[in-house]
């Protein structure tokens, strides 16, 4: 599989909450930083998805952008919650058929309302 099927197959899959086709798509030591949780393993930063997935009423992609190793998307994460849309951007590294890193950038603001 080449990096846009990768990225594509684990977007379709955690969207749809599909967390065990979407963890198939992630190396174990996955270097995560996000917006508002970092995570090194895998397994954590798919528990935290799992949570975050289940707010999300629909995911719109609006740009996409691959390389050889590389890939960025663009999205809206319409949420059940006050936060309401969330414009997405997310990068990712991929390595030996692996996600090997994610950086995920959004306005956090509205979510850090909601945690307190």
């Amino acid at each position: 599989m080449d990096t846009k099927q990768i990225v594509t197959n684990y977007h379709d899959a955690w969207t749809s909450g599909d967390m065990k086709k979407a963890r198939a798509h992630l190396a174990a030591d996955l270097d995560f930083q996000g917006s508002i949780e970092t995570f090194s393993r895998a397994d954590d930063f798919i528990a935290s998805l799992t949570m975050f997935q289940k707010m999300i009423q629909k995911v719109n992609l609006l740009q996409s952008f691959f390389s050889e190793s590389g890939a960025a998307l663009l999205y809206d994460c319409e949420t059940m919650s006050p936060a309401g849309v969330i414009r997405t951007a997310e990068f990712f590294t991929v390595k030996d058929g692996k996600i090997k890193s994610i950086r995920l950038v959004f306005d956090a603001t509205e979510l850090r309302k909601l945690m307190g």
